[in-house]
């Protein structure tokens, strides 16, 4: 028998969603011990100070809004991957 409070499924930390626009400190130190405190681009120690959070597949590309799709990465890598998005969308929208 259950009471009125419902079940509630087990939510795996990575399928949580993310807020629209600050990260949490828990969302943070947990992205960034999965990656051992290393970018997700090429492997470079990260620190508090210069790490940037990115999806690493966009919302606007079915990418979901979630722990699991989040990387940590230096500003080079960072730099590459909006590159990158700005890119395939200019190809997109030249079509």
């Amino acid at each position: 028998m259950t009471s009125g409070r419902g079940v509630h499924a087990a939510v795996h930390f990575d399928d949580m969603p993310i807020g629209d626009a600050y990260l949490t400190h828990e969302a943070v130190q947990a992205v960034l011990e999965r990656q051992d405190n290393l970018c997700a681009g090429c492997g470079t120690p990260l620190d508090a100070v210069s790490t940037y959070f990115d999806l690493r597949q966009p919302v606007i590309r079915g990418g979901p809004h979630t722990l699991g799709n989040l990387a940590a990465l230096c500003p080079s890598c960072h730099l590459n991957h909006m590159r990158r998005i700005r890119g395939e969308f200019a190809d997109h929208r030249n079509k």
